[in-house]
């Protein structure tokens, strides 16, 4: 005889044996063990049919905050902020930093170059060159703080890395891939690349292309690049901003076939002061006068009293 489906209170039906007639029918053991033991593998090989958690689906973009209520500042009373966090400070050493943040999507294209500023800010920029024989030599005389292969490689292992870019000579590039360091330089950014022009032909031309160009990179969806000195007066600091973010527009621009960018927010910050974000003025906007009745009210004066 087919098994009876009764409801259960929680509204699943459970098979049991038919019972006689006046008798009540009471589930067994076993049949409940083989109900449990059976709704744990349907859960398993459907999950979303049971009271399992769904996964929250991952954010493609980095995320953006509302800059409506945000306070933002002109250049003149960012610099000004800023310097009184820096007394005391080396104004040569001290510098300012601007970050640019980005639209951008997370796994996304990134963004990659390198701009001349009117007033450079490292003057005191160590170039490492990775060449041989001819090219060595000229290369220490334009300026080089480290130039060889081998011994550079020994020193790049050894984790004494004291050089701000490297570049490569080309018969030398073959080597340097070989030496197994691209895992020490690259995640600094210094490892030579034919992509970004730090693979050349002369190496000695190539320092002096490098010593009045600055280097920038985004990561997580923010541009960083140091852009003055804390002793620049507001037009020079001005000046290096505005090549600055001219540069960084060309290549969002540049980028829009491949991925939507677009700029956010900017924001500038010293060595060891706080972001101050930027509302694109040089100086702050006049004060709005108060209007009395229709006539503007001379500003009201304190006056001391003896």
């Amino acid at each position: 005889m087919p098994p009876r489906l009764i409801p259960t209170p929680r509204g699943q039906l459970l098979p049991l044996l038919l019972r006689p007639t006046g008798t009540s029918a009471i589930p067994c053991q076993h049949q409940i063990r083989n109900y449990a033991a059976a709704k744990a593998v349907v859960q398993k090989k459907n999950p979303q049919s049971g009271n399992t958690p769904r996964k929250k689906p991952q954010k493609t973009h980095f995320t953006q905050y509302d800059l409506r209520d945000a306070e933002q500042f002109s250049l003149t009373e960012a610099m000004r902020y800023l310097r009184a966090f820096e007394v005391g400070q080396n104004p040569t050493v001290t510098k300012y930093e601007l970050h640019v943040k980005l639209n951008a999507q997370k796994n996304g294209p990134t963004i990659k170059n390198r701009v001349a500023l009117p007033n450079p800010v490292k003057t005191d920029l160590r170039i490492c060159v990775i060449a041989e024989g001819k090219f060595a030599e000229d290369a220490k005389k334009a300026g080089a703080a480290l130039v060889g292969t081998d011994e550079v490689f020994e020193l790049i292992r050894a984790g004494k890395i004291d050089f701000d870019q490297c570049i490569a000579h080309e018969p030398s590039y073959p080597k340097l891939q070989k030496a197994r360091v691209a895992q020490i330089l690259g995640p600094k950014g210094l490892m030579p690349s034919p992509k970004f022009g730090t693979v050349v032909q002369n190496p000695a031309a190539a320092i002096k292309d490098l010593v009045g160009k600055s280097d920038y990179r985004e990561r997580l969806g923010v541009i960083r690049m140091a852009v003055g000195q804390l002793g620049f007066s507001e037009k020079e600091l001005a000046k290096n901003i505005q090549a600055f973010m001219e540069s960084v527009k060309k290549d969002v621009v540049a980028m829009q076939q491949r991925t939507d960018k677009g700029i956010v927010e900017v924001v500038l910050s010293t060595t060891h002061g706080p972001g101050m974000s930027l509302n694109g003025e040089l100086k702050p906007s006049a004060p709005v006068k108060a209007k009395v009745e229709g006539k503007e009210a001379a500003p009201a004066t304190a006056t001391a009293t003896a």
